[in-house]
């Protein structure tokens, strides 16, 4: 029943897509993709691969006694629950129009769902976990779903009219959840540091693309083509 309601629920979403120009889409992917919790976990992910530093990071961090760990599994999935929770109580403070209300807990759902599916993808790869237990540890849910909710949460920040330390709090919050949740697993075993900056920036990116490109207003774009222009870059603050 779950599954088939998330079905309905993206296809309700997918089918609005006429509604939007491919100018609109690149825009959104060229947001997702310049955004440094995009970009920037890429980065630090394929240098450590490069190197030894993930083996390295990872068996000083993987604690093989449960005893020693700093987070538990419990706090692992609670640190993933609050991430989420944030996201949705900033988006219910965004509009004031039910139907854009709606909207955006609809597509911000949605961001959510396909950050889970992304992970299913990723774990197509075999990729063994530094417990050797598994074989599928590229993906992870505790980090992907986390840092796009994170990410979700800047978006609805930033369409707020509050004081800017309150938001930097929220954000505080929002990206400390994220990130123990992430730890958690590596304390656990069941992903590599690398394995979780590649999840970030899954996540990230995901949550960013879906969320401009049926959220954000023109102005917000990060690219615009039009009859005039053949390229225009916009930055909003």
């Amino acid at each position: 029943m779950i599954k088939s309601s998330v079905l309905v629920g993206i296809l309700l979403l997918l089918s609005g897509c006429s509604q939007h120009s491919w100018e609109r889409t690149k825009g959104a992917a060229y947001n997702a993709i310049s955004d440094p919790m995009t970009w920037a976990p890429v980065v630090v992910g394929a240098t450590m691969d490069s190197t030894s530093w993930d083996d390295d990071l990872t068996d000083s961090i993987y604690e093989k006694n449960e005893d020693d760990r700093t987070f538990s599994e419990d706090d692992a999935d609670s640190l993933r629950t609050l991430s989420t929770a944030i996201t949705y109580t900033t988006a219910a403070f965004v509009d004031e129009n039910l139907t854009t209300k709606t909207k955006r807990f609809t597509v911000q759902t949605a961001a959510l769902y396909a950050g889970r599916a992304a992970v299913t993808v990723m774990n197509n790869y075999e990729h063994s976990a530094p417990n050797g237990v598994y074989d599928d540890a590229l993906g992870s849910n505790h980090a992907v779903t986390p840092f796009a909710s994170a990410a979700l949460t800047r978006r609805n920040l930033d369409e707020i009219n509050i004081p800017t330390w309150t938001k930097y709090s929220i954000n505080t919050l929002s990206y400390a959840a994220a990130t123990g949740s992430a730890y958690q697993r590596v304390e656990q075993g069941l992903h590599s540091v690398s394995d979780q900056m590649y999840s970030i920036a899954a996540g990230n990116f995901i949550a960013l693309f879906i969320n401009d490109a049926f959220m954000a207003s023109d102005y917000q774009l990060g690219v615009e083509f039009n009859e005039d222009t053949k390229l225009t870059l916009s930055m909003s603050f």
